[in-house]
């Protein structure tokens, strides 16, 4: 499991990759278990682990997940 920080909303949150595609983060008020998913035309979108909805959050967690492990692979 790798573990590293993101900074999403002013705030530093810790986050735990599970595996390729799922993580767990760790917000001011709760833990929330992200999933990437990839469409056909290779976008990722962001969902809450047992939700079926990208949701402004997850997309502005993700984006700062992603542009962590692109700068630190």
């Amino acid at each position: 499991m790798r573990t590293f920080h993101i900074n999403y909303l002013n705030n530093d949150l810790k986050v735990e990759q599970q595996d390729e595609e799922l993580f767990t983060v760790h917000l001011p008020r709760f833990t929330m278990r992200c999933n990437c998913g990839r469409t056909t035309k290779a976008a990722n979108h962001w969902f809450e682990e047992n939700r079926d909805n990208e949701t402004a959050e997850t997309r502005g967690i993700g984006r700062e997940i992603e542009t962590y492990l692109s700068k630190n692979k």
